[in-house]
């Protein structure tokens, strides 16, 4: 689908209301397998928090506003920053503050936020021990981290991402070298929604639109609650606490 028309529809609430429940995107499927373990992890009311790498701000607008008093939503790229800056706008959301940065050199100051939530970043990033690391050093100690990784192996390949993925217990290494300690993780994106992502693929390069299968995805989030890590996760979401 051309970029422009795609923006130009998501601009309408209708349109977005339908494609939400029914056309399968990676957006889309997040929100059905991956937001509802998110929102169990964040905690119903806050001070400040930071979403870094907000893409186009389904947590900052769907979950954090409600939140927190302010939500601080980074984002390297400029065509997202337009794009949630018209949002903000448009809805009158005074307590979101949008900031233009990578999350390898946060510009912010040590302990600034009570909320750190960071989704699919730590994989396309170079040095990923110095991202994590400067997550960790804008939290105070007793700060939350919640943060969301793929798990190999890919299932397609995707030219975004410098690391495939990683594993339970490389997260638990890596984030113990930043005084992080996990407190609770869940799996999500399973064999059902690997498929879809396949499917979003084919559709996409071959017919310019999304395939209408997001019901899949709402189907393996109810018959697979139990046992995640025998139906082979593409997706890892931790809750951690900043160490003294």
């Amino acid at each position: 689908m051309d970029p422009a028309l795609k923006d130009k529809l998501l601009r309408s609430l209708w349109f977005r209301r339908l494609v939400r429940r029914i056309f399968a995107t990676g957006d889309t499927v997040r929100r059905v397998v991956q937001k509802p373990i998110v929102d169990t992890f964040l905690p119903n009311h806050g001070d400040r928090v930071i979403d870094v790498g907000v893409g186009r701000g389904m947590y900052t607008f769907d979950s954090l506003q409600h939140r927190f008093k302010r939500v601080i939503a980074l984002e390297i790229r400029s065509d997202h920053i337009a794009y949630l800056a018209d949002y903000k706008q448009r809805n009158g959301l005074s307590n979101i503050s949008l900031v233009q940065g990578s999350a390898e050199h946060l510009p912010f100051k040590i302990g600034v936020c009570d909320t750190v939530l960071c989704t699919e970043v730590i994989e396309h990033l170079p040095n990923d021990k110095q991202g994590l690391l400067e997550l960790a050093r804008i939290l105070p100690t007793g700060g939350q981290l919640i943060i969301s990784v793929p798990v190999p192996p890919a299932p397609r390949y995707d030219g975004a991402h410098v690391h495939e993925g990683y594993t339970y217990s490389q997260m638990k290494e890596l984030l113990k070298g930043c005084s992080m300690d996990i407190s609770h993780w869940d799996y999500c994106l399973l064999w059902l929604s690997r498929s879809v992502l396949h499917l979003i693929a084919f559709f996409e390069n071959r017919l310019g639109f999304p395939p209408p299968v997001l019901f899949l995805c709402y189907i393996e989030r109810w018959l697979f609650r139990y046992r995640k890590d025998l139906f082979r996760p593409y997706d890892i979401i931790i809750n951690c606490v900043k160490e003294e």
